[in-house]
């Protein structure tokens, strides 16, 4: 059984994860300049930014 330290931790490391693999899509989506997809990573990222500060206020 996992404490809440340990799970805060391992959600952590998930947003991490996401983050950079936002980061990755945004750098791919650059060179083909898809304003469908930008606009995705955009709520993606407002939406991990919503998810990190929840965690904080937790």
């Amino acid at each position: 059984m996992s404490t809440n330290g340990e799970s805060d931790q391992a959600i952590q490391k998930i947003i991490a994860e996401m983050e950079t693999n936002l980061s990755v899509l945004t750098w791919m989506n650059a060179s083909k300049h898809d304003e469908g997809t930008a606009e995705h990573i955009r709520a993606l990222k407002a939406a991990l930014l919503d998810a990190k500060q929840d965690l904080v206020k937790a």
